[in-house]
C-alpha cells in the first residue's frame, strides 16, 4: 500500500473545478442503508469569487442548489466519492485561514419532499421504481429485488415514502450510491467481495458490537455501503456486508474510511 500515500483531490462544481494542489481540501461523508448520503466539503483560502460558485439560485418560490462531484483518493486508487448539492454553506476564519464549509446531499429537494401522485395497476415493482425516479428526475443506478412482485394497484404519493414500501414489500434495502438510487436483496447472494485484511488498508482490529463490528481502513473511494467485504485479521476471519459508515479525507491531515457491518 506504500504507492497509495500521494493523495488527489478534485471538486467540480458547475463545471468549475477545484483541484489539491494548490486548494486545500478536507470533506467527511457519512452513509448508512435507507438514508440519503450526506457530507461535508471544506475549502481552504477561497475567493470571494469561488464562494458564490456555491450559492443557491432562485427559481420562483423554491431554489436550484448546486451540483457537486467531489473525487479524491491516491494517485494509483481514486475515483467519485461524493456526487451530490450543496444544500448550505458557512465562511469563517480558523487561525490565517478562511474556511468555506459546504454542506452535501443526495438529491435532497427531490428526495425527501417529491410528490408523484401517480397510480399504476398490474404493474411490477421495478417499473414502478423506475417511472417514479424518472417523474421527479432522480437518476435510479442498480436495482435488483430481493423478491419480484407485480402489484394489481398501488399509488405512488411521496416518492420517499413509497421507495420506503417497495422495498420493505419486495425484502430489499436501498441506499444512495453516487447520486444514484440502489436497490439489492436484503441478503444478496452476489459473489463479488472485497478483500480486506492488512495489506489491502484494513487498520486497527476490529471492534465487536452487539450485531457485527467497526472496522477502520485506510481512506478506500470505492467502498461503500452494501458492498459484501471479507474481512481477514488475526482476530476475526468474516464475510460481511457494509450498512454504515463515515469516510475521512483532508489533503493535509487524517484520511481513513470508519465501518460498521455485520455478517453476510
Amino acid at each position: 500500500m506504500s504507492t497509495l500515500f500521494n493523495r488527489v483531490a478534485k471538486v467540480n462544481i458547475g463545471g468549475r473545478e477545484f483541484t489539491y494542489p494548490p486548494f486545500s481540501i478536507e470533506f467527511t461523508q457519512e452513509q448508512k442503508i435507507g438514508n440519503l448520503q450526506s457530507a461535508t466539503l471544506k475549502l481552504y483560502n477561497p475567493s470571494p469569487e469561488t464562494i458564490r460558485v456555491f450559492e443557491a439560485k432562485k427559481k420562483g418560490s423554491g431554489k436550484i442548489f448546486p451540483k457537486v462531484t467531489v473525487s479524491a483518493g491516491y494517485k494509483e486508487d481514486s475515483g467519485t466519492v461524493v456526487l451530490g448539492e450543496a444544500i448550505n454553506y458557512s465562511v469563517s476564519q480558523n487561525g490565517v485561514d478562511r474556511v468555506l464549509e459546504v454542506k452535501i446531499s443526495d438529491s435532497t429537494t427531490k428526495w425527501s419532499t417529491a410528490i408523484v401522485n401517480k397510480s399504476y395497476k398490474k404493474s411490477s415493482a421495478i417499473s414502478v421504481i423506475k417511472d417514479a425516479c424518472k417523474s421527479i428526475g432522480i437518476d435510479p443506478g442498480e436495482i435488483e429485488l430481493g423478491e419480484n412482485k407485480t402489484y394489481d394497484s398501488i399509488t405512488v404519493r411521496g416518492f420517499s415514502d413509497s421507495i420506503r414500501k417497495i422495498a420493505s414489500d419486495t425484502k430489499s434495502e436501498f441506499y444512495f450510491r453516487n447520486g444514484l438510487l440502489t436497490l439489492q436483496p436484503k441478503n444478496s447472494k452476489k459473489k463479488q467481495v472485497t478483500l480486506l485484511n492488512s495489506f489491502s488498508g484494513l487498520l486497527e482490529k476490529p471492534e465487536k458490537t452487539a450485531k457485527g463490528y467497526k472496522i477502520k481502513t485506510l481512506f478506500l473511494y470505492s467502498l461503500c455501503v452494501g458492498m459484501i467485504v471479507k474481512i481477514e485479521s488475526k482476530d476475526v476471519n468474516l464475510t460481511a456486508k457494509i450498512v454504515k459508515g463515515t469516510k475521512n479525507f483532508s489533503t493535509f491531515g487524517d484520511a481513513n474510511c470508519e465501518f460498521e457491518v455485520i455478517p453476510a
